[in-house]
């Protein structure tokens, strides 16, 4: 039902329009404002030094080999994993798909720790292969930097790959399939005809997104060390706009690019969404025991190393000591004691657990205040509010970090002096799409008619929302809580950006602190990151427990 424009109406409007403009579209458009703008006159010039300075334009090529390396290696682990997942009765399938959410578990960011002990020079790889009389002397596997960082975004975001195309391939066209196979379409010539179609929608709009996500990327570059990429040359100039303003055209070829990813696939979901309706389901395949068990053995293996930078970030968290040695040199708590004490990490806890409590709160008030003017307001206006809900996923946070900086230099507000109201807003405006979604999903499953029978009864809007909306969501609104909660613990780009004095440090920040000083200082940053790992960890599989089916929309 669609509410008449009241004053009551056009008061929520400009109250929610406020706050979505001030927090979200304000900073983009100034850092738009000031790309096209410099000077205060139209003009290109940013770009076109950009384009000249060496530097500068290393950094992009690096930027889009380091995406397109990523969606690869994410490409070449979701295929088959959504295919023998999606179609196939493997023994222990339950488990399996349990597994693919494991990647998320580790961000890139905390896994650059991890993958550094295991492939650097002195690295447990290399002393292991000189162990066994294999190597004479150290390889460099990473190289530049440049595999590590393509390795660990790829492993991280081939789940959301994964969610993007396992429910596709379980509801594959039965009748395309069974008229291909009649007419002797068998083999490649399936594939290529049928799957590849039908598939197509869901594997580009995945890819679309993997893309976006390892382009933008700022934490796992910073930490292995490699500064020629683009959000790094950003991040660089984020404390001094002013006097450089080459900051803002950075942020602005990040922009382009988030939007654009994110448009196509959109535009590729919606496909999806219509190839499949009102089809027969293919038959799922059932294996033989010995193939089945070997199809699952080998999913199973691949999940394994792709669990391996958590375990060793686990290991390194425990550890005594881990230097020119294959594994640790035993094992201790005293690490986790020193979290505790540690004036530095207690506090970033401490701060991190009180800001991703505050964003949660927020976010679930305007996710909760967005899907009820979406279902409530006319097309157009629902249209215009549904794009702002979803837009945080087309807006690498970077760029939000970096239009809070510059829009709110020089004011009460000003990160430079305290920032916790800024990376609250940062961090809810980040995660605003899981509560948006999921307050919709959740208002979508509701009795019809229940909301117009309760007010024609007499029962008041709050108290409808008391009585019946609220019990009704608490499911939907308790899982997008608790993966706001858990994303914004482990939030890097706002985190490094905003919070700029020690006293403010969140986890993320922290992390990158102590893994620039000697001693103990890996240690205490993979404490920190198995703190983050547990907390995302239950709310994951608390959230996958609660919305089935729906978790993977809640990453596209």
């Amino acid at each position: 039902m669609v509410l008449n424009a009241s004053p009551a109406r056009w008061a929520q409007r400009i109250a929610l329009g406020a706050v979505l403009g001030v927090f979200l579209a304000a900073p983009a458009g100034l850092i738009l404002a000031q790309a096209f703008f410099p000077g205060g006159r139209f003009g290109l010039s940013l770009f076109t030094t950009m384009a000249r300075n060496p530097v500068l334009a290393r950094s992009l090529v690096n930027s889009i080999v380091i995406a397109l390396g990523a969606t690869g290696v994410a490409t070449a682990l979701a295929l088959p994993f959504a295919a023998l997942l999606g179609r196939w009765r493997l023994p222990g399938r339950g488990l399996l798909k349990a597994g693919v959410m494991i990647p998320l578990l580790l961000p890139p960011f905390a896994g650059a720790i991890a993958i550094r002990q295991l492939l650097g020079r002195y690295g447990s790889l290399n002393l292991l292969l000189q162990h066994w009389g294999l190597l004479k002397h150290p390889v460099d596997w990473l190289g530049s930097g440049m595999p590590g960082i393509i390795l660990l975004e790829g492993l991280h975001l081939f789940p959301i790959l994964y969610f993007s195309l396992v429910n596709h391939f379980a509801a594959l066209n039965g009748e395309s399939e069974d008229a291909a196979l009649c007419f002797g379409g068998k083999g490649w010539r399936y594939y290529r005809k049928v799957l590849l179609p039908e598939i197509s929608p869901g594997l580009l709009g995945g890819m679309a997104l993997v893309f976006v996500w390892s382009f933008t990327d700022l934490g796992t570059p910073l930490l292995m060390e490699y500064r020629q990429v683009i959000p790094y040359q950003a991040f660089s100039l984020v404390t001094d706009p002013d006097r450089n303003p080459m900051g803002f055209a950075l942020a602005t070829v990040m922009g382009v690019v988030g939007l654009g990813g994110y448009a196509l696939s959109q535009a590729f979901n919606r496909g999806q969404a219509r190839s499949g309706k009102g089809f027969r389901a293919a038959p799922e395949k059932v294996p033989g025991r010995i193939a089945g068990i070997a199809v699952a053995s080998a999913l199973g293996s691949v999940l394994l190393i792709a669990f391996l930078p958590a375990l060793a970030i686990v290991a390194s968290a425990f550890a005594k000591g881990w230097f020119l040695s294959i594994a640790p040199q035993g094992y201790t708590l005293d690490t986790f004691a020193l979290l505790f004490q540690h004036r530095i990490t207690r506090g970033s806890i401490q701060t991190s657990l009180f800001l991703s409590s505050l964003a949660v709160l927020v976010d679930l008030a305007l996710g909760w205040w967005l899907a009820r003017m979406v279902l409530t307001e006319s097309k157009a206006w629902a249209r215009l509010w549904e794009t702002f809900a979803v837009a945080p996923l087309a807006l690498p946070g970077i760029i939000l970090a970096f239009g809070y900086v510059a829009l709110f230099a020089g004011t009460r507000l000003d990160p430079a002096g305290n920032p916790l109201f800024l990376l609250v807003m940062a961090y809810a405006m980040r995660r605003l799409p899981f509560a948006f979604r999921s307050a919709l999903t959740g208002y979508r499953s509701l009795p019809d008619r229940i909301d117009e029978a309760a007010q024609t009864l007499g029962q008041g809007f709050w108290g409808r929302v008391r009585d019946i909306h609220l019990p009704l969501l608490a499911p939907y609104l308790l899982a997008a809580g608790m993966l706001v909660f858990a994303f914004s613990m482990l939030e890097v780009s706002d985190s490094l950006v905003l919070a700029m004095k020690e006293f403010y440090y969140p986890i993320t920040k922290a992390m990158y602190f102590l893994t620039t000083r000697a001693g103990d200082g890996n240690n205490l940053a993979a404490a920190l990151a198995v703190i983050g790992m547990l907390i995302l960890g239950a709310a994951i599989t608390a959230a996958n427990r609660l919305l089935g089916k729906g978790f993977g929309e809640m990453f596209r």
